[in-house]
């Protein structure tokens, strides 16, 4: 388990590298920290909070929209990548 942020990204990194789809496979931690900064905001000044599952949807959704945009050229490994994802 890594004990910070850097540890983490670099495991993700080294795991996706060798998973063959290196490009998608890097948008996922930034995914998921726009999505917890998001929710924060959402608590600390909104008063209004996500279940977990919606949370997860709202990133897996964050996920394939920036994908779409950022690698239209890749439309094989995206549905790969999210079906992995969502049976996390």
């Amino acid at each position: 388990m890594p004990g910070n942020i850097k540890e983490a990204l670099a495991c993700w990194n080294r795991d996706g590298n060798q998973s063959g789809h290196r490009e998608g496979w890097k948008i996922v931690p930034v995914c998921n920290c726009w999505t917890i900064w998001l929710e924060r905001n959402q608590r600390c000044f909104e008063n209004k909070s996500c279940s977990r599952e919606r949370m997860k949807l709202n990133c897996l959704a964050l996920f394939y929209y920036w994908c779409k945009h950022e690698y239209p050229h890749e439309d094989e490994d995206i549905p790969r990548i999210l079906e992995f994802l969502m049976s996390t």
